[in-house]
């Protein structure tokens, strides 16, 4: 009965309601407007194109003269344009296509209005985190850089300040090193991004999977909550039938007794008809299950209606176990306690049982005040001990007060639990004063 029963025994299987089992999975994260992302790349891939061309070939003509090869420099030229036009509008197109990449690469190696679209492709081709795409990727960078450079330099200009071939090989490297760690960067936080998702939607899953064997748990200990209420009044309603029986028979049979000796027999038949009328209807406020196992013990005997003496019982024979308890009644005598309905005295001894069991899984040692007090048309059954400090919280399914609540609701009562300023948890029931 300590605070680390409190939260088991307030959830409520009427809560947050979780995802049903066919439920879809959230999408994976990604852009939030893809096709608004690829026409950008698109875009600035084209209007970057265009710039390149233009800086690398005024920078070939500054060196003055005519090209070497005319019909192969214009050849170039034209090639040039054309596969960069085409490639800036691919640049931004199936970003998660597996090839692409690879032709935005060597479209880039080729044109010089397709180096933006070529630093797309190395970049998504990183991105593929594949050693072997990147060696072939690099490859091509490298290879095709450097005859691509001495291709324009046999047909175009003539220049005097040709880079030697071992520093443009470097060169190449480097810069295709560069992208591909940028791609690698970018595929490995995606990956990350992508595992943190899954991972999320796992969790949720076990949660909502949790969720449903909680209240499972909860709907089934209340229906054995009613069903222990059944079984506590099977033996009561079987007396108060045996007597009408009995005395109903006496009547049919015997036609020669006084006329105030078969008065007196019929008022005990009304009178046990009465109190059987009573008790069958709080029988039927429950749903008595049908399995005949349910109906016995732990040892397999049926177990015996608890009455008013068996709640001091009990107290003693927590006290022997060495739980402190103390019983106070106020206005609730053993013999009160008799000379109401059945209901009452059972369900006291139920709920008692319950609390001291709650007390000393989560407070082990710890004194129990028991207060029993007849107010009003309520019976109050108060259960307080002092929170055990620094103790680990203790394993149970917390449906223990779950099984106190559904039996004093059924009975037409109620509990509620709390941690009071003085660090004491408390836990009252409140069932009807019947008759």
């Amino acid at each position: 009965m300590t605070s680390t029963a409190a939260p088991a025994a307030g959830a409520s299987p009427a809560g947050a309601a979780p995802p049903p089992a066919g439920a879809p999975r959230p999408p994976a994260p990604g852009p939030r407007y893809p096709r608004l992302r690829s026409a950008a790349v698109s875009l600035v891939c084209s209007l970057l194109g265009p710039l390149v061309f233009l800086v690398v070939l005024g920078s070939s003509l500054e060196q003055g003269g005519a090209p070497q090869r005319l019909p192969l420099w214009a050849l170039l030229l034209v090639v040039d344009v054309a596969v960069g036009v085409a490639a800036g509008v691919l640049a931004g197109l199936l970003p998660r296509s597996r090839t692409l990449p690879l032709v935005l690469v060597v479209a880039g190696v080729v044109s010089t209005w397709a180096a933006p679209a070529g630093v797309v492709g190395v970049v998504r081709a990183g991105a593929r985190r594949s050693p072997a795409l990147d060696g072939l990727v690099l490859a091509v960078v490298v290879g095709g850089g450097v005859g691509y450079e001495r291709l324009l330099g046999l047909a175009g200009p003539p220049t005097q300040d040709r880079l030697p071939l071992w520093v443009e090989v470097v060169a190449f490297t480097a810069l295709a090193a560069l992208l591909l760690l940028w791609g690698r960067a970018r595929g490995t936080r995606a990956a990350l991004v992508a595992s943190l998702h899954a991972q999320a939607g796992a969790a949720e899953r076990e949660r909502a999977a949790l969720a449903r064997s909680r209240a499972a748990d909860v709907a089934r200990t209340r229906a054995e909550e009613r069903s222990a209420i059944a079984r506590d009044m099977h033996d009561t309603l079987s007396h108060q039938l045996s007597l009408i029986a009995v005395h109903a028979g006496a009547l049919a049979a015997r036609d020669d007794l006084p006329p105030e000796r078969a008065r007196e027999a019929a008022r005990t038949v009304r009178d046990a008809a009465a109190d059987a009328n009573a008790v069958l209807r709080e029988v039927l406020t429950a749903l008595r299950s049908t399995d005949p196992a349910q109906r016995l013990g732990h040892h397999g005997g049926a177990l015996p209606l608890p009455t008013a003496a068996s709640l001091d019982a009990l107290v003693e024979r927590a006290r022997a176990q060495g739980q402190p308890v103390d019983l106070v009644r106020v206005g609730a005598s053993a013999r009160d306690l008799d000379e109401r309905s059945p209901t009452t005295a059972a369900s006291v001894v139920q709920i008692t049982t319950e609390l001291l069991v709650n007390a000393g899984k989560h407070a082990p040692g710890a004194p129990v005040e028991v207060r029993l007090a007849h107010e009003g048309d309520e019976l109050l059954l108060r259960a307080s001990n002092p929170l055990a400090a620094g103790a680990p919280p203790a394993l149970g399914t917390g449906l223990g007060l779950v099984g106190v609540a559904e039996r004093a609701r059924l009975l037409g009562g109620g509990m509620r639990h709390a941690t009071t300023p003085d660090g004491r948890f408390v836990v009252e029931v409140t069932v009807p004063w019947q008759v």
